[in-house]
């Protein structure tokens, strides 16, 4: 067995590091780039360095599961045609290793074929990560497809399926490690999904005219991946790029109303404190903001602080905010639109500085119909 490393111009000690494990195993081997590159492309260099039999890539925050790896290679051993075999992976809090999620593609063992039949199964599967594959013919044939305008994972399946099948296993090859940030982080960036979406349709595109079915197939896959989105939005403690992302898998069919209502009754409020940070950030000169006295608008003014803690917040009466005067540092937020009206009949319409909390909430929701508030 060796090892390499294709070291990312780290910044911290991974040099030293590499350096005494080059001691310890006669196999070992590491590149230092010249310049930090996107993750692909390090995996590109990583993989160009292998000369074993088989190759398994993996990235410095998963720990490997050598079982999964020595069914794969067993399969792979048994079996000429087999050229690279797919697991599962597991995901882990690292101050909680026990507690495991584990991801599957499959429950039992699925052989596709070589050929361009399985390359449209493979759509049904969604997203292949990490093989343990055949070394040359990876180097020859996979690493080749990569392109910096997509992530590349199908259409290095599709290079695979040209030249042997695949196996799909349920057994676990790495369990992730929860490190901050991640790179799946980028899941709630349109650019990531871009270049996601772009994987497939390329890889479809390469495997003839397209059709009906191919858009749909392509839709699910974007679909599941806004799913994604969804949650590393809810990791990243940002409820309205989840809600974005949680309407978008609902245009596929992929979010009921059940759970779109779930999703809504917990994130509501933390929706609509963000919603009012946009508002207020655009605004120049604010500094003190002055919320219509109401159960609802005291858990709000909470939640805004915390998100722009540089922002003075407080709770007036309706009679009291009826009196404010119109100032370039003020921002009022009434409870219902009725009472900007009688602000604006007293003192003069401004806009800018003012909306209706009410009106944010509406605006926030994924549901149709009334809002009911306690």
């Amino acid at each position: 067995m060796e090892i390499v490393v294709s070291d990312n111009c780290s910044g911290d000690h991974t040099v030293d590091v590499l350096k005494g494990f080059k001691k310890k195993w006669e196999r070992f081997r590491y590149i230092r780039l010249d310049k930090e590159v996107p993750m692909l492309e390090n995996l590109v260099a990583a993989g160009s360095m292998a000369t074993g039999k088989y190759m398994y890539l993996f990235c410095d925050d998963d720990r490997i599961v050598i079982e999964g790896l020595n069914k794969a290679v067993k399969m792979m051993e048994e079996r000429e045609d087999i050229v690279g075999v797919f697991g599962a992976h597991a995901e882990c809090d690292p101050n909680n290793e026990t507690a495991k999620t584990t991801y599957k593609m499959t429950d039992e063992i699925v052989i596709l074929p070589r050929g361009s039949e399985s390359k449209k199964r493979t759509l049904k599967f969604g997203l292949f990560l990490f093989p343990v594959i055949r070394t040359e013919l990876c180097q020859r044939f996979c690493i080749t497809t990569f392109d910096k305008r997509s992530f590349s994972h199908h259409q290095f399946v599709g290079g695979i399926l040209d030249h042997g099948a695949i196996a799909l296993i349920p057994d676990v090859f790495y369990i992730h490690v929860q490190t901050e940030p991640r790179a799946e982080y980028n899941l709630t960036e349109g650019w990531y999904h871009d270049m996601y979406r772009a994987d497939f349709e390329v890889f479809v595109g390469k495997t003839g005219c397209g059709s009906l079915e191919n858009a749909a197939a392509l839709g699910i896959v974007a679909g599941n991946a806004y799913l994604k989105g969804v949650r590393f939005s809810e990791l990243k403690g940002e409820s309205l790029t989840g809600r974005h992302f949680l309407l978008r898998a609902r245009a596929y069919g992929l979010v009921n109303n059940e759970t779109a209502l779930k999703y809504e009754q917990v994130h509501l409020k933390r929706m609509v404190a963000e919603r009012l940070n946009i508002l207020i950030s655009v605004v120049p000169g604010v500094r003190k903001v002055f919320f219509e006295s109401h159960p609802i608008s005291q858990e709000t003014c909470t939640l805004l602080q915390k998100i722009m803690p540089e922002m003075e917040a407080c709770i007036v009466s309706r009679e009291e905010l009826l009196e404010l005067p119109t100032k370039t540092e003020n921002f009022i937020i009434a409870w219902e639109y009725q009472t900007l009206l009688d602000r604006s009949s007293k003192l003069g319409a401004d806009p800018l500085h003012q909306c209706s909390l009410k009106d944010v909430f509406a605006n926030c929701r994924l549901l149709p119909g009334e809002i009911i508030f306690d």
